[in-house]
């Protein structure tokens, strides 16, 4: 357990005096300009010389965004008035409520109750009697008094009799902290990874020209969607992919088939959402699937690493999805029951995606990533760079299934090598070519589904690796 009071300054009883009476001032004052507000002031309870650093700051900010966000759910109107955070005495807050006072108390007691760490922090809610700016207290909105966060007794009975050492009062603080602040950080985590991922949604139907994509100048060889139609369906997954880095943050190694299990079954649920938010469309189906995947992998990284390491985030895909090709493909279902993928394994043997992902997205970790690591320019030209890289490498089933025939993956494959050879995206006729391409699979109406899932998956693990080189808490 790490603890939190090696750092700080330590404070005299003249310094918490002097402190006692500038916050005093400010009550007054502010109650008395404000007669029509209920005024909370809010500190922590924290015993001992040092009552103020780093981490005592940031627990202090991220408890009262969790009382600020248990205002806004209760339909209180407040703001804050004034605070100093780095005061050696420790860190103050003001808010103005608009709410009467006792309903106030309810609601801070009830937050001071709500979690072990929250018995730390100290909301006065001040009224005026007789002339005096005094706290309200528990007893008078008949609230249940304060109990010590050592041992459970009424914390008035230990302070008088002084039953805890500083010792024991300071570890049982930098626990409650230190769990507190890594709650939060897995949070953090969470919805950096889950911003990530709908990042690259955005950015792979936004890049052009896609040959046999949608992409915000051409789709005709999806004339049942455009643009617009992905954008619904990306924003339509942020729950599904917040649950898929959810589970990453709290598994464990013996858990990873069991994972798996679990957000498939998040995954039928999101491509309820993502059809009805289309319409009805098919846009990202393959992308519930690879993307989910990789931001379970990812954040099983980060809470295993404390960082992310591209390396682990490929070995856990391998363990989550270990026999997937054997579970999936080798069953004989009835024929009108098998999916596209099921019946390219049964005529050709393609494995498609399911042996992508089996196998750990080596066309991906191979092809994908570092093209686009190593590719200058803005996202259009990374990302259609990277694109036509991984088109040139993927076994595609969303092409097959459109031919009707695996042979054109050896056209496709030529005609990509053939833009590839001329530059890409990156020379004047690299790009007539790719203009080329883009038509052929038009009018043929072919289409790159499977690469573009691939891209997806590209895209997020560059974001993760470019802008959260040593963690994601940053």
């Amino acid at each position: 357990m790490t603890n939190i009071f090696t750092t700080g300054q330590s404070q005299d009883i003249p310094a918490v005096l002097a402190n006692k009476d500038r916050r005093a001032a400010l009550q007054q004052r502010l109650v008395a300009v404000h007669p029509d507000m209920t005024v909370v002031a809010a500190k922590l309870n924290i015993p001992g010389p040092i009552k103020n650093n780093r981490a005592i700051q940031e627990f202090f900010t991220v408890g009262l965004k969790q009382l600020e966000e248990a205002w806004l759910a209760a339909g209180q109107l407040f703001y804050q008035d004034t605070e100093w955070l780095d005061a050696g005495t420790g860190p103050e807050r003001f808010y103005l409520v608009q709410a009467a006072a006792p309903t106030i108390k309810e609601q801070t007691t009830r937050f001071e109750e709500g979690q072990p760490s929250h018995r730390l922090f100290d909301l006065d809610v001040l009224v005026k009697r007789a002339g005096q700016v005094v706290p309200l207290s528990r007893a008078d909105s008949g609230q249940p008094a304060r109990r010590c966060f050592v041992c459970g007794r009424p914390a008035k009975e230990c302070g008088r009799s002084r039953r805890h050492s500083v010792g024991e009062l300071q570890a049982a603080i930098s626990a409650l902290i230190g769990t507190a602040l890594a709650t939060e950080q897995r949070q953090r985590v969470r919805d950096r990874l889950v911003t990530f991922a709908q990042r690259a949604l955005l950015y792979e139907v936004l890049a052009w020209p896609k040959p046999g994509l949608v992409d915000p100048v051409e789709h005709g060889a999806h004339p049942d969607m455009d643009v617009f139609t992905f954008i619904n369906s990306s924003l339509s997954l942020r729950r599904y992919l917040s649950q898929a880095a959810t589970l990453g943050l709290h598994g464990r190694p013996a858990d990873y088939p069991l994972m798996f299990k679990e957000l498939r079954e998040f995954g039928k649920r999101a491509e309820q959402a993502m059809f009805t938010a289309t319409g009805g469309v098919n846009t990202h189906k393959g992308a519930v699937f690879s993307l989910g995947i990789m931001t379970l992998a990812v954040a099983d990284s980060w809470r295993r690493c404390g960082k992310v390491d591209l390396a682990a985030v490929q070995v856990t895909v391998k363990k989550l999805l270990a026999g997937l090709v054997q579970t999936d493909l080798q069953a004989q279902p009835a024929a009108k029951q098998r999916t596209a993928g099921e019946r390219q394994y049964q005529q050709y043997g393609l494995t498609g995606i399911r042996g992508e992902a089996q196998a750990g997205y080596p066309t991906v970790f191979n092809h994908g990533l570092p093209t686009m690591l190593a590719t200058a320019g803005d996202w259009n030209q990374r990302i259609i760079q990277t694109m036509l890289v991984l088109a040139r490498y993927t076994e595609d089933s969303t092409l097959v299934k459109r031919a009707g025939d695996p042979a054109i993956l050896d056209w496709k494959n030529a005609r990509v090598d053939e833009c590839l050879a001329a530059g890409g995206i990156t020379t004047a006729a690299g790009r007539a070519k790719l203009a080329q391409l883009e038509r052929e699979f038009t009018s043929r109406h072919l289409s790159l589904g499977g690469t573009a899932d691939l891209v997806i998956v590209t895209i997020f693990l560059t974001l993760v690796k470019e802008g959260l080189a040593d963690g994601l808490s940053d």
